[in-house]
């Protein structure tokens, strides 16, 4: 064969393959616009070369943050599922969630959106931080029906609207909240003496010295703290304290609303400070570091190990106070605030009225059969609140795994390694990994 005739075959090889590529290239996401107008999507199908024929379809949504292009939409696809990421009508304002629960209209379309497209015979609902109170909130309703969101003990019940939701077949929390009202509280700064003032006649904050987390004395440095344990355990039962004086504060101006005696009859501004930068896992290691006992470990080489208690790798210290600042308060209405950032309980940690709020996912979880994945990262915090979600969940299905060295939004944790060490790729496999393990697990299913 002669080098002219091989370069004439080599260039339209070439070209077929340039051509064949882009005819591989998978869709741009198409806009989709649900009711109310806050209300959207962006869907994303998988290469049509690739997979012709996809038969799975997810959908992610958070309360209020902006999930059209979250991480699962790009990943998945790449593994030959369609995707769906919402922006729920809270979109960017969360005192828009007045009340929370009717986010689950908002999922609701969406179910009904990917079950309506041609091949689709599964829909798996995947919570992502505060998506997994949303999506098990959802799930929870479908199964058990509204009397499940209007119990008695329930902060603030759902509409009989909520009935008769599509359910999913499966879902999946990844590194999900257990509850944006415990994440309230456990952010609370106990130290505050004076809500009472603060939220009827707008009195500055007042502290209490001896609840202070920023007093070296008690074990805060900068640079990593060490709280005793004796104020630790006295600031859980303070911030669990402060939650039921907020929620008794915002209890009596909705029923002041229900009896006409209030200044408005729908709602209100309930402003909160000191809700932000008093967490004390974000400044202490050793607060909530590992699981209670052995869990699953997916590693950067791909490996499983399921032998010992998981400890997380994160990194704590130079979180900013702002405790004292406008900018450390919080901000939402009294509907808002009962619906989805309030929950009792006594102790932030450990002594927790689950079911006070429906904005919670081990509650949720404890009426949801389809099958459950619960997956937490290794350089977040929520490995123990991932194994609280695990063992109340109900389903006969579940399975609950870590992923070595991933941050909470999946990707590698390159500020993981210890102090004044350069990161060395250790974490570099999170996403491949993680999106892998719940690619593989979906497909063994269905």
């Amino acid at each position: 064969m002669s080098i002219y005739r091989c370069g004439r075959i080599c260039i339209v090889l070439i070209l077929l393959n340039i051509a064949t590529n882009v005819v591989a290239e998978p869709p741009p996401p198409e806009f989709i616009q649900f009711e109310p107008s806050a209300t959207k999507g962006a869907l994303y199908h998988p290469d049509p070369a690739k997979f012709p024929n996809p038969h799975i379809a997810l959908i992610a949504m958070h309360r209020d943050s902006n999930f059209m292009s979250h991480i699962m939409t790009r990943e998945m696809p790449r593994r030959g599922f369609v995707a769906l990421g919402m922006n729920t009508r809270c979109d960017n304002n969360e005192a828009m969630c007045a009340p929370w629960d009717d986010n689950a209209l908002d999922v609701k379309q969406g179910v009904e959106l990917l079950r309506s497209l041609p091949g689709i015979t599964h829909v798996v609902l995947f919570g992502h931080s505060g998506g997994g109170s949303a999506m098990s909130y959802y799930q929870a309703v479908a199964e058990a029906g509204a009397d499940f969101c209007q119990q008695v003990e329930k902060l603030y019940k759902c509409s009989d609207e909520l009935n008769n939701l599509p359910g999913a077949d499966a879902l999946i929390l990844w590194d999900a909240h257990p509850s944006n009202g415990l994440g309230v509280m456990r952010s609370l700064n106990a130290a505050i003496i004076n809500d009472e003032e603060i939220i009827k006649h707008n009195a500055p904050p007042e502290f209490d010295p001896a609840l202070d987390p920023f007093d070296p004395a008690h074990g805060y440095d900068p640079e990593g703290s060490h709280y005793t344990e004796e104020f630790k355990q006295r600031f859980f039962i303070g911030q669990a304290a402060r939650m039921n004086r907020l929620i008794d504060l915002a209890l009596e101006k909705l029923q002041a609303m229900d009896n006409g005696t209030h200044i408005y009859s729908d709602n209100d501004a309930f402003i909160v400070p000191a809700t932000a930068g008093t967490r004390l896992a974000n400044h202490d290691a050793s607060i909530d570091r590992t699981t209670s006992r052995p869990q699953k470990l997916l590693k950067n080489d791909g490996t499983i190990e399921d032998c010992c208690k998981v400890e997380s790798v994160r990194r704590v210290g130079q979180t900013p106070q702002v405790s004292r600042s406008f900018d450390g308060a919080g901000f939402s209405t009294v509907k808002s605030f009962l619906s989805v950032n309030a929950m009792r309980g006594r102790h932030s940690m450990t002594d927790i009225d689950w079911c006070t709020s429906n904005n919670s996912t081990p509650c949720n979880v404890e009426v949801i059969s389809v099958p459950l994945l619960v997956v937490a990262m290794g350089g977040h915090y929520f490995l123990r609140d991932g194994e609280i979600i695990f063992d109340a969940a109900s389903s006969l299905d579940k399975e609950y795994i870590i992923v070595e060295g991933a941050t909470h939004g999946g990707t590698p944790c390159t500020r993981c390694v210890s102090r004044g060490q350069a990161y060395d790729g250790r974490y570099d496999n999170s996403v491949k990994n993680n999106f892998d393990f719940v690619a593989n697990w979906i497909n063994k299913r269905f």
